[in-house]
């Protein structure tokens, strides 16, 4: 792990920013160039603006019948101004969601988040009524996840088989449901050690190690990764681990000159 120091050195970094805008402080909150232009996520998912946001709003209705496919919904919407104009969904209303977004495209306002890229697919659609005629019936008839869903793996293995949500979507909404208060998953086996491999956290993984690392091997050595900054004093499941990697890459590609960040920041 050769660029180790390099990837302790973000996490501290980014924690410290975190730190100083929550109790106000004035910019720059870091005297490094790359955090005072680059967007970067905090090292911990549940500290994130929105994912904040999902928690309070999505969290009263846990046990609610379609809890689950709300917060689905909430991933591919992933807007909060978008999610409450969209309100909970006690019934699963396609139509409502339709009117509800075409209204927000219609007054020129932001529908989606930019977090996650919300595609077709390939299909000749707009991506509104893709959401509703395609995703959202797929989630109405792929959920809720069945009580014998015990672990966080099995529970991303069910999610797939919906339509357009991807390893890495399936990954985020596991996330949700472990670290929301009263799910099941919140007291699965596998919570600490749970991670599924995306682009940028292999690159990261790559970026530790100086050299590539092959997928077979990605896993286990973010187990090995997250006992070291345990170590370190950072208590993080792995899949904050693996988000610290995604934006380490970012991190390592700005401060090199080889790539730049899609999301720019105004830190100064």
């Amino acid at each position: 792990m050769q660029n180790l120091p390099h990837l302790l050195y973000w996490m501290t970094e980014r924690e410290k920013i975190r730190l100083k805008k929550e109790v106000g402080e004035p910019k720059p909150w870091s005297q490094d160039p790359v955090f005072q232009t680059t967007y970067f996520c905090n090292v911990r998912r549940e500290d994130d603006k929105v994912t904040k946001w999902i928690r309070s709003f999505y969290s009263p209705w846990v046990r609610h019948p379609t809890f689950e496919m709300n917060i689905i919904l909430s991933r591919f919407l992933n807007w909060p101004e978008t999610l409450d104009i969209v309100g909970y969904l006690q019934e699963w209303s396609t139509e409502d969601v339709r009117v509800a977004l075409n209204a927000i495209s219609e007054r020129g306002h932001k529908v989606w988040g930019n977090a996650y890229v919300v595609t077709t697919h390939g299909i000749p659609m707009d991506k509104i009524d893709y959401l509703c005629d395609r995703v959202m019936p797929s989630i109405n008839r792929h959920l809720p996840l069945t009580d014998t869903i015990v672990s966080c793996a099995l529970a991303a293995d069910q999610l797939q088989y919906i339509e357009g949500i991807s390893t890495f979507m399936a990954g985020q909404v596991v996330a949700d449901l472990k670290n929301t208060p009263g799910h099941p998953l919140r007291d699965s086996m596998d919570w600490w050690t749970f991670a599924l491999p995306g682009p940028g956290s292999r690159r990261g993984m790559d970026w530790l190690y100086g050299q590539a690392v092959p997928q077979n091997q990605w896993l286990k050595n973010l187990l090995e990764l997250q006992v070291i900054v345990h170590n370190e004093g950072w208590q993080l499941c792995a899949q904050d681990i693996q988000n610290c990697l995604c934006e380490f890459d970012k991190y390592m590609r700005v401060s090199n000159g080889t790539g730049r960040s899609k999301r720019s920041y105004n830190g100064t």
